[in-house]
């Protein structure tokens, strides 16, 4: 399953928490190296990751032990590749003009 994930301050990190905050967002990439596709930083603050993960346990543990989540309003948005969604879309309109 594909997911984008999102996550925008919420809270400010204490300056004195933001080194250990830092290197344990660079661990947890780490870790989690084999089910991160894509991890990106926006400017002025927050980031994103594009996650392959087996489910969706799988998926709400990496969540939780990212270390800048704690401080950060999360959204989290499964998405299909872009052609196969717009095929399903298609076949799916094709189904219902032929039921009309």
């Amino acid at each position: 399953m594909h997911v984008l994930v999102i996550g925008t301050p919420k809270f400010q990190v204490p300056p004195e928490q933001m080194p250990g905050v830092v290197e344990g967002a660079l661990a947890w990439s780490e870790r989690h190296r084999d089910r991160i596709e894509l991890l990106g930083n926006f400017v002025g603050g927050g980031g994103f990751g594009v996650l392959n993960v087996p489910d969706e346990e799988t998926l709400n543990q990496i969540v939780i032990e990212m270390p800048f989540s704690w401080f950060s309003d999360v959204q989290v948005h499964p998405f299909v590749d872009g052609e196969a969604g717009l095929r399903q879309l298609q076949r799916a309109l094709q189904a219902m003009a032929s039921t009309s």
